[in-house]
């Protein structure tokens, strides 16, 4: 299915999901020993919303703004740098992404660790001595998060895209009076403008 957005405030894109599902990888992620010497099996899912308008309507792939090929290689690449939490590596996937991509409304990433290790603590309270004759495996753990990317513009209320940090596309605008940048601080705090907006205040 796809929805619409206008974005900048100006253009009404299309919107739609596109979908990497079961990308598979050996990877030596984890915090005990035998997963960092001998790794392990990991099941990468990617879910991004963008527009495909221009994309749809050319039929172009220098116009499409998630290549899903590149989706693959940035995974393959954060995958391939051992971490002992897949927390952070599903962050460093999404921001790997953000900085390549800059037109994703939403983007969910999800890694799958299958039959991970689980380590019963030895102790008084341990499970494993409470019930010595039960065993049991764990097929798969995963991490899960989603962002998304919609905001309204504090002065024109339009909805746009933006990132909130380091990797938002009004970061690389620099013609902005140190002046002007601290009275749109006093005036919006900390939010960003839409690209219609912020050309206002552009010299």
């Amino acid at each position: 299915p796809t929805k619409t957005l206008k974005h900048s405030g100006t253009q009404t894109l299309k919107m739609a999901f596109i979908v990497l599902e079961g990308m598979r990888f050996h990877a030596f992620h984890g915090v005990h020993p035998e997963e960092q010497i001998l790794g392990g099996e990991y099941i990468v899912n990617v879910e991004v919303q963008t527009g495909i308008t221009l994309a749809a309507k050319t039929d172009d792939i220098e116009f499409t703004p998630v290549n899903y090929e590149t989706v693959y290689q940035i995974c393959m690449a954060e995958m391939a740098q051992p971490k002992k939490l897949l927390e952070t590596v599903v962050t460093n996937i999404i921001q790997r992404m953000k900085r390549q991509f800059s037109q994703m409304k939403s983007v969910k990433v999800q890694v799958r660790k299958l039959h991970p290790p689980i380590h019963a603590k030895m102790g008084p309270l341990s499970q494993a001595q409470k019930y010595p004759s039960i065993s049991g495996t764990v097929a798969a753990a995963w991490v899960q998060d989603e962002s998304n990317f919609v905001a309204n513009c504090p002065r024109c209320k339009t909805p746009f895209l933006c990132y909130a940090d380091d990797t938002c596309w009004c970061k690389e605008i620099n013609n902005v009076h140190p002046a002007t940048q601290e009275t749109l601080k006093r005036q919006f705090g900390s939010t960003c403008l839409c690209p219609n907006c912020l050309k206002l205040y552009t010299g």
